[in-house]
């Protein structure tokens, strides 16, 4: 592509150097053709040649660039449209019901002296359509594998997993604080024990009545609590992962002084993103409070499974005293 682009480049000046030297003969034959105002044929002659060349230079001139750049527009006319036709159907079917202002807020604290820390999360966005029922669910297991009976289920908006042996029915492992629609509180339900995929699990169900399910466009808004062991392992990892395409999205994070957070930060590899443009950051925030922070702020659309990872570098937690002992 490069060396195309640069033989259309050496033409394009080749061509316009020759109609300048057709441009200066026929200048330089009307000079002749005043100077010898004498000679009426010679004068004739250098008239008509210098009429006729400079005219076609300046002709030359003007319709080369004029083809050039309408040959250009119609190009990339003629792209736009055929990217637009392929790329148009499969966007829409892949936002069709996706969240908007999705803001995903963490703070991790709270450490124990059995290794594991308190992690809180609220989690907030805007949906076209809304289910008739709320689903969160925890897994206890060593993989991610029972959630992909899950994967269309746009019921189940929350999904968690707990180190295999954890107790899922106990509060302190996980549990659903508070859970809201359009600003209305939901009636909170007993947690249903359950098996996912051979995998011990438990489900929070929060039933919508159908007015509310029709009144338009409706903002969700949920708080989740749950045990994640950090023991002395050095590097933490964080993350947050999207089940539902999103249209844009706010990450958050704070870590509270009991962790030992030394280094924080920030990866977003694990994202895959429709569009060009848009505000991407993302980054350490200024510690407020003795709270190490860090944020990650997208416009342009997500897709289903963009991840976004916090990696806390606790330095030696085993020397300062952080963990604890192991469950």
């Amino acid at each position: 592509m490069a060396d195309q682009r640069n033989v259309i480049a050496e033409v394009r000046r080749t061509v316009r150097i020759y109609n300048l030297l057709v441009l200066v003969v026929g200048a330089v034959a009307l000079i002749l053709s005043v100077n010898r105002a004498h000679d009426d044929v010679i004068v004739k002659s250098f008239e008509i040649v210098g009429t006729t060349l400079v005219s076609a230079a300046m002709v030359s001139f003007i319709f080369g660039q004029i083809t050039i750049r309408d040959t250009t527009l119609q190009v990339n006319q003629a792209i736009d449209h055929a990217l637009r036709e392929v790329l148009e159907p499969i966007r829409e079917n892949l936002f069709t019901g996706a969240l908007t202002r999705y803001r995903w807020d963490c703070h991790l604290d709270g450490l124990g002296v059995d290794g594991y820390a308190v992690q809180a999360m609220r989690i907030s966005y805007q949906v076209p359509e809304i289910p008739r029922e709320l689903r969160f669910i925890c897994v206890s297991s060593l993989t991610d594998e029972p959630f992909s009976v899950l994967a269309s289920d746009n019921r189940y908006v929350f999904r968690w997993q707990v180190d295999d042996g954890l107790e899922v029915m106990d509060r302190e492992s996980f549990r659903v604080d508070r859970v809201r629609v359009d600003g209305q509180q939901l009636q909170h339900v007993p947690p249903r024990q359950t098996v996912l995929r051979g995998s011990p699990a438990v489900e929070f169900r929060f039933p919508l009545s159908e007015p509310r399910r029709h009144s338009g466009f409706h903002s969700v808004e949920f708080c989740v609590v749950a045990r994640k062991y950090l023991g002395t392992d050095r590097e933490i990892r964080v993350q947050a992962h999207l089940f539902r395409p999103v249209l844009d999205a706010e990450y958050r994070l704070t870590v509270g002084e009991a962790i030992g957070a030394q280094i924080l930060n920030t990866q977003v590899s694990g994202l895959s993103r429709l569009g060009t443009g848009g505000l991407t950051q993302h980054g350490r925030t200024h510690p407020a409070f003795g709270q190490a922070a860090a944020h990650a702020i997208f416009t342009t659309p997500l897709q289903t499974g963009s991840s976004v990872v916090f990696t806390i570098d606790r330095g030696n937690p085993r020397r300062t005293g952080l963990g604890g002992g192991t469950p």
